[in-house]
C-alpha cells in the first residue's frame, strides 16, 4: 500500500476529517490551534490514493536557536492498532521535525490504562460501569513504543505533564449504553448531592442560563476572579475567553447560575410560618440575603463555568468542562455548584454527549477538585500519559537539563 505524507493541509479538509474519525478531541482541530496563539503550528496527514486516513493538528514552540519542540495534544488522528499505517506516519513525520528544527515530538493520547467508578474505588461498592476508553490499550502502547515513541511515566500528580493524567467523567448512560432519564442521571448521585438539585433550588430562587454569545464571556471572568482570589491561582483573561468563544462557535458555551434574592427571601419567610422550628435559621438566611442583595444586586452571578461540546460526530462523544468559578459570598448553604453541574449534565444529555470530562485530578485522589467532582459519581480514568519520539539526543538532553535548573531555580525562591 502506497502512503504520501503531506504537510500544510487545507483546513477544511482537514477538520472534516477529524470530524468524522471517531472519538477525536477538540484539541486537534484547526479551530485550537487559532486559541494557542502562543505557538506556530502545522496540520499534516497521510493520504491512501488522494485520501486522508490520518493527520496531526501540531503545535510548534520556538525554544533556542532555531530549535522547537513538536507538540500534538490529544493526538494523532490515526488508528494505533494499524501498525503499518502508524509505522509510516511516524517515520515522515520524523523526517519533517528533521527538516523543521525541531527536537522532540510530544503526544499525549487520550487513552486510558484504567476507568473506574470512584465508589469502586474508595469503598469497594461493586458498581458495574460501562468501559468506553480502554479498549486495546495494551496494543496501542505496544505499537507507539515500536515506532521509537518513549513513555514518560505514570507520574500521579496533576501538574505533572502538559495534561493530567487522571480525569473525573460522568457517563451520560447507562451499563448498557442507554442515556439516562434525567431524573435517572439525578439518583445516580450520593444522597446528599442530589437532595440540593432540582425543586430544592429552583423554590429558593436559583436560576440556571447557558449562552453561546462571547460578550457574556465578561461574566464569567467576574466569577473566575472570585475563584482567583480564594484559591491564589491565576486563570485565562477575558480575551482567552472571547477567542475561544470566536474560534469555536458552534461548541464552546457558557452556563450561569443566578439568585432571585426577592424570591428567596419570599420563600424564607413563608417557610418560616409553616415550620416554627426553621425561624431561627430562616431569619438569619433573610439577613444574609439582604447584604447580599446590597452588595451584588437583586440577581447576583452565583457561579459560571465554560464547556466544550464534542466536535466529533461519530464515536464516543465527550463534552469538556474547561473552567469553573464560583462567588462563594453568595448564600454558600444553598450549594449552587451541585445544581449548575447538574444543569450543565442536562445539556450535555439533550444533546447527545456519552460522557461529561470534568477535568484533570491528582491521581492520589485526595486533592480538593476530586473531593468536589467525586460528589457526582464520577468515573476515575487514569490515561497512558505523554510519549516522547525524540528527534535530536543532544538538544533534547540540554533541553531537559534547562528545564530541570529552572524548575529549581524556581523552587528556591
Amino acid at each position: 500500500m502506497k502512503y504520501q505524507f503531506k504537510s500544510g493541509i487545507d483546513e477544511k479538509e482537514f477538520d472534516s476529517f477529524v470530524k468524522s474519525f471517531p472519538s477525536t478531541s477538540f484539541m486537534q482541530t484547526t479551530s485550537w490551534s487559532k486559541v494557542k496563539k502562543a505557538w506556530e503550528h502545522d496540520f499534516v496527514g497521510m493520504y491512501n490514493n488522494d485520501k486522508l486516513v490520518c493527520a496531526a493538528m501540531i503545535l510548534k514552540r520556538n525554544l533556542f536557536l532555531g530549535k522547537k519542540l513538536f507538540y500534538i495534544p490529544r493526538g494523532f488522528v490515526i488508528d494505533y492498532k494499524n501498525r503499518n499505517l502508524l509505522q509510516e506516519f511516524v517515520t515522515c513525520l520524523k523526517s519533517y521535525a528533521k527538516k523543521n528544527g525541531a527536537i522532540d515530538i510530544k503526544i499525549d493520547p487520550f487513552i486510558c490504562f484504567n476507568e473506574d467508578n470512584i465508589q469502586n474505588i474508595k469503598k469497594n461498592k461493586g458498581i458495574e460501569v460501562r468501559k468506553s476508553f480502554t479498549n486495546n490499550t495494551k496494543e496501542i502502547v505496544d505499537n507507539l513504543k515500536e515506532v521509537g515513541f518513549i513513555h514518560g511515566g505514570f507520574k500521579k500528580e496533576v501538574n505533572a505533564y502538559i495534561q493530567p493524567r487522571y480525569t473525573m467523567a460522568i457517563s451520560l448512560k447507562d451499563k448498557e449504553g442507554n442515556f439516562y432519564e434525567k431524573e435517572v442521571l439525578r439518583r445516580t448521585f450520593p444522597k446528599n448531592t442530589r437532595n440540593y438539585i432540582g425543586t430544592y433550588q429552583e423554590e429558593r430562587g436559583v436560576e440556571f442560563s447557558y449562552s453561546t454569545n462571547k460578550e457574556d464571556v465578561k461574566d464569567l471572568v467576574s466569577v473566575l476572579h472570585c475563584t482567583e482570589e480564594r484559591q491564589h491561582i491565576a486563570l485565562r483573561s477575558e480575551n482567552y475567553f472571547k477567542n475561544l468563544m470566536e474560534c469555536f462557535p458552534d461548541n464552546a458555551v457558557l452556563f450561569f447560575a443566578r439568585v432571585n434574592i426577592d424570591k428567596y427571601i419570599k420563600f424564607l419567610k413563608e417557610d418560616m410560618k409553616k415550620n416554627e422550628n426553621k425561624k431561627e435559621f430562616c431569619e438569619k438566611q433573610i439577613k444574609e440575603a439582604e447584604v447580599v442583595k446590597k452588595e451584588f444586586g437583586p440577581k447576583p452571578l452565583a457561579g459560571a463555568t465554560i464547556v466544550m461540546m464534542p466536535t466529533c460526530d461519530n464515536g464516543t462523544k465527550v463534552a469538556s468542562f474547561l473552567y469553573a468559578g464560583t462567588n462563594t459570598k453568595i448564600l454558600p448553604s444553598l450549594k449552587i455548584t451541585n445544581g449548575l453541574m447538574f444543569y450543565r449534565l442536562c445539556y450535555c444529555l439533550d444533546n447527545g454527549c456519552d460522557y461529561c470530562d470534568l477535568g484533570g485530578i491528582d491521581g492520589s485522589l485526595e486533592d480538593h477538585l476530586s473531593t468536589f467532582k467525586s460528589k457526582f459519581n464520577p468515573n476515575v480514568l487514569e490515561l497512558v500519559g505523554e510519549f516522547d519520539l525524540v528527534i535530536s539526543k543532544l538538544w533534547y538532553s540540554l533541553f531537559n537539563l534547562a528545564m530541570k535548573t529552572l524548575k529549581f531555580i524556581r523552587s528556591k525562591r
